[in-house]
């Protein structure tokens, strides 16, 4: 008897019954039905690969659609949707974080009832269970979830964004570690993941003497924001591009400023208009008239941060409606020194995490944020406090951790 011959009769003589079987964090599998038998109580079915090992299939309301598979046009993304209004679903695999399953894999098995284990057409233990073609996809992503209901995204295997390089599912633009997790001051058995940049932003590269030597090279602090923008030191020089003449030339790696205005949040939390002083890195030589005027949209200047030094409990620190401008300090405590910008205009409030504070040195989880780290290129390489080149250095190979991944960690 096969399910090929059953559908050939004007009734199969049993109802189709649906098992899904999904990959936890370890691993193995948990098993599900959406509870077809009338009782709701649990199905048994043998092993696909394993035909003497029984699997127990718990019933828990589960819906899956979109497996229509055609022969042109983009791949088919089905939706996996489940209940996790108690504890059942997390229970099965093993924590709360649903996170963790992506990447992981969804096996849909499609069957007769009367083929389960027990029923009357049981092909019996050591037997090839007898069922339709398994469906295997792979959770790329999670589309909503609420205090009832989990919805997972599903991608086939042979879908671009499920091929591992190495064994990593590659299912979204962001890198799988979690930031500064495995900083070289920490001792080994606290590092956490692959991303190696240092946790007080330290770096230090070789310098080479004129015939290639490597010799021991010189520690800088590099700070970057998510949005990639370096964050240097507000009490360095910067030639004022506002009052520059049309005529006056400028490099590559020049630092320049301009004036603006913005909106201010005040310490009451009522706004009004402030003169503001912006800052940029000039990435292409040529005159003002030809360089145009600084913005994020002119491709010849990078935005560049500052900090104003060590925090003092006695200033006040100012927010604005465009929290990319709120000013940012560095503070040192239990032996680490950070940078942290201000929430919300404040004074007498030390940075930590709070109310008051976020830390302004932020990974953006591209390829271009590890190349603003790990490709930091000094102006002066020999000074401790010199500021970066406009270009980085793309000669440098990243570290393991600066491929994109699956989940997007702080």
């Amino acid at each position: 008897m096969t399910l090929v011959s059953d559908f050939q009769k004007q009734s199969p003589g049993s109802e189709l019954v649906e098992l899904f079987e999904i990959e936890k964090a370890d691993g193995s599998f948990a098993y599900f039905t959406r509870g077809e038998d009338s009782d709701g109580s649990s199905l048994q079915m043998y092993d696909y690969s394993s035909p003497s090992t029984l699997r127990t299939y718990a019933p828990i309301p589960i819906t899956m659609d979109g497996f229509d598979i055609k022969a042109t046009g983009a791949m088919a993304r089905p939706v996996f949707n489940v209940a996790i209004v108690d504890n059942t679903f997390s229970t099965a695999i093993g924590t709360t974080d649903y996170d963790t399953l992506l990447g992981k894999k969804v096996i849909r098995r499609l069957t007769l009832k009367r083929y389960l284990q027990g029923e009357s057409s049981d092909p019996g233990s050591g037997n090839t269970p007898i069922e339709f073609t398994r469906q295997v996809w792979t959770i790329s992503k999670i589309n909503a979830r609420d205090a009832l209901t989990l919805s997972y995204e599903l991608t086939a295997p042979f879908d671009l964004q499920g091929v591992q390089i190495p064994a990593r599912e590659i299912v979204s633009n962001a890198c799988p570690w979690e930031y500064t997790g495995a900083s070289p001051d920490l001792a080994e058995h606290a590092k956490c993941g692959g991303c190696s940049w240092h946790q007080e932003s330290k770096f230090t590269r070789q310098n080479y003497t004129t015939s290639g030597t490597a010799v021991n090279g010189t520690e800088h602090t590099v700070y970057v924001t998510l949005d990639d923008e370096y964050i240097v030191p507000a009490s360095g020089s910067f030639t004022n591009y506002t009052t520059a003449s049309g005529a006056t030339s400028f490099s590559v790696s020049d630092y320049i400023k301009t004036t603006g205005t913005a909106v201010k949040v005040t310490t009451t939390g009522s706004f009004t208009s402030a003169s503001i002083t912006e800052y940029w890195i000039v990435n292409t030589a040529g005159t003002k008239t030809a360089l145009g005027t600084p913005s994020d949209s002119n491709a010849k200047f990078d935005r560049v941060r500052v900090h104003q030094g060590a925090y003092s409990n006695s200033t006040t620190y100012n927010a604005y409606t465009d929290d990319k401008l709120n000013d940012i300090v560095t503070y040192a405590s239990g032996g680490k020194t950070y940078a942290w910008k201000t929430k919300v205009t404040h004074a007498g409030n030390a940075p930590g995490f709070n109310n008051f504070w976020k830390r302004a040195d932020e990974c953006g989880k591209k390829l271009s944020s590890c190349g603003k780290r790990f490709g930091f290129s000094p102006v002066d390489a020999t000074s401790a406090t010199s500021r970066a080149k406009a270009e980085i250095n793309t000669t440098v190979t990243l570290p393991f951790g600066a491929f994109p991944g699956s989940k997007n960690f702080k």
